[in-house]
């Protein structure tokens, strides 16, 4: 199969025709789609515009590639065929943009909407500026610092977090509710496993990236000077299973052992099977690992993409994790959590619900106190007709285990990402969102706050 694959490719690069051919059949295809007004097949168009920028890419890559290899007439070819192609394809491009400005949705979800005028509408607010982090999320600051840091080329990680293992094996309930307690973690339902997953700070507000990974590009142009590129991801699963995820890149390790990482570059990938032995760019070796560490309760899992083959990011992760949990491994008691946990986890108003973002692409902030251990999560309804909005994928996306105390009036912090497809950017139509309670012992869940904002969708 891969010996298949190579010759494939090998083929594509080294001729003059082949890409442009490729680019052309795509581009007709999905021309011809667009003016027929196929709008049952709108995920088709979607996925068409991604498929052309690859192909227009793949000439681009032929021209540079024959012209590497010195065949100056079949990289001229090649270069024509770009400037000649990407003419076609920009406009294109304009005709699909202008088409959504002025247009129809293409779902038509929201073509005929009215927001109610006799309703309190409340309008999502902007997302907060990336920022590096405030004062109190001293583990961001300690990855910047690292990652800053210059990389040797000993791959070796020692998982050395007895402080975690011990109060996972001692007092499992007290560190789960020490995740729940804080804003540092988010911890949601992931199919039968719960997981928490590292937040981040941006500015003063502890924010969850899409699926939990952040990045040098998440940083503003102003702390990001002198950052290298990285990327980073962080989460504990609560199992006693063992662990069958992951890929072959995966670099299993038990708690107090040390092991060489295993690496995984995929410009090498790449370039291997074209033949190639051209030297990466800088931009280019960027270096993948992912560290598994399986206790008796839990499993931690640490994604790193960085330059260095150091595993700098990891070891300062585990570093910080043991640090992090050794106060709470000492005394294990609901008092040092309060006591542990960063200042502004607890606040004393009334139940609040935000929204930030726009075109379907929205950031939640909650405080609520349920009084008992439970989950949260969100429902949506478009208000005139009461249409569900994303019902399984809301659900997903939205859950968390939220923080809880005896006391009514103190309430605790939930923030997730999801998903509104219904609908199309520049035709806002009225929802109502629910704050969903699930306890943990099994009682009938129930609604803790409602409230209504004016949102878009983003063309599903």
């Amino acid at each position: 199969m891969l010996l298949r694959l190579q010759k494939i490719l090998s083929s594509y690069f080294n001729s003059w025709w082949i890409p442009a051919v490729v680019f052309f059949a795509l581009l007709a295809i999905f021309i011809t789609a667009t003016f027929l007004k196929l709008r049952n097949l709108y995920i088709v168009s979607d996925f068409g515009i991604i498929s052309l920028g690859i192909a227009l890419l793949g000439i681009l890559l032929a021209t540079i590639w024959n012209l590497i290899k010195r065949r100056w007439l079949k990289g001229l070819l090649n270069l024509v065929m770009f400037v000649f192609w990407a003419i076609p394809c920009g406009f294109y491009f304009l005709f699909l943009i202008s088409e959504a400005m002025l247009g129809q949705s293409k779902d038509g979800f929201a073509d005929n909407l009215r927001i109610p005028e006799d309703i309190v509408l409340s309008e999502p607010k902007m997302e907060p500026v990336a920022e590096s982090g405030g004062t109190e999320d001293a583990f961001l600051a300690e990855m910047l610092t690292t990652v800053k840091t210059p990389g040797n080329e000993d791959t070796s990680v020692t998982a050395d977090i007895p402080a975690l293992v011990r109060l996972q094996e001692s007092n499992l309930e007290i560190l789960r509710r020490y995740l729940i307690t804080s804003p540092e973690w988010y911890v949601s339902k992931d199919g039968e496993s719960i997981v928490a997953t590292r937040r981040w700070m941006m500015g003063s507000e502890w924010r969850y990236p899409f699926g939990g990974y952040f990045s040098s590009f998440d940083i503003s142009p102003v702390a990001r000077d002198g950052i290298p590129l990285f990327s980073f991801h962080l989460t504990i699963r609560f199992s006693d299973k063992p662990w069958q995820q992951g890929s072959s890149h995966s670099t299993h390790i038990q708690p107090g052992e040390t092991a060489k990482v295993t690496l995984y570059n995929e410009m090498n990938e790449i370039m291997s099977v074209l033949g190639s032995n051209q030297a990466l760019s800088e931009d280019s070796r960027m270096y993948e690992s992912y560290c598994v560490i399986t206790a008796a309760h839990i499993i931690v899992g640490v994604f790193e993409k960085s330059e260095s083959k150091e595993r700098r990011l990891t070891k300062s992760a585990l570093n910080s994790l043991n640090q992090e949990f050794q106060p709470l491994a000492e005394h294990p008691t609901w008092k040092t959590i309060r006591d542990t946990v960063p200042s502004g986890s607890f606040r004393h108003r009334e139940l609040s619900f935000e929204l930030m973002g726009s075109s379907g692409d929205y950031a939640s902030e909650i405080w609520v106190n349920p009084g008992e251990p439970g989950m949260i999560y969100l429902k949506a309804f478009e208000v005139t007709k009461g249409t569900s909005l994303s019902a399984g994928r809301l659900f997903k996306e939205s859950n968390e285990f939220v923080g809880w105390s005896d006391d009514s009036d103190e309430l605790f912090f939930s923030n997730t990402r999801f998903t509104i497809p219904e609908g199309d950017r520049g035709k806002p139509y009225a929802a109502r969102f629910e704050v969903w309670f699930v306890p943990d012992s099994g009682a009938t869940e129930r609604k803790l706050i409602e409230k209504v904002f004016k949102i878009e969708g983003f063309e599903s």
